[in-house]
């Protein structure tokens, strides 16, 4: 199963759209996605252990990083490519 962590802040202009575009992709992919606001311990800690410094910024899989407002088609892209990997795939 892929898992996504959004870090975010509430202070932060671009996380509403980072949000929109990861939860939209996580419904029509069905994969998990997390948000994680990096104002509270658990998002802190969370993104500590990533090196995270600046919101909004993704974590695909425990292996990409992706800084910024994700493309959604790129996204897609992405979880498509990790999902292939999947012997429960029907696509």
């Amino acid at each position: 199963m892929v898992m996504m962590k959004l870090f975010t802040s509430p202070t932060c202009p671009y996380c509403p759209k980072a949000e929109k575009v990861v939860s939209k992709v996580a419904k029509d992919e069905g994969v998990v996605a997390l948000e994680l606001p990096v104002n509270t311990d658990e998002g802190m800690r969370e993104a500590l252990k990533y090196g995270i410094r600046g919101v909004p910024a993704l974590v695909v899989d425990e292996k990409y990083l992706i800084l910024g407002v994700p493309d959604e088609v790129e996204l897609r892209r992405l979880i498509r490519k990790l999902k292939g990997g999947d012997m429960n795939e029907a696509s």
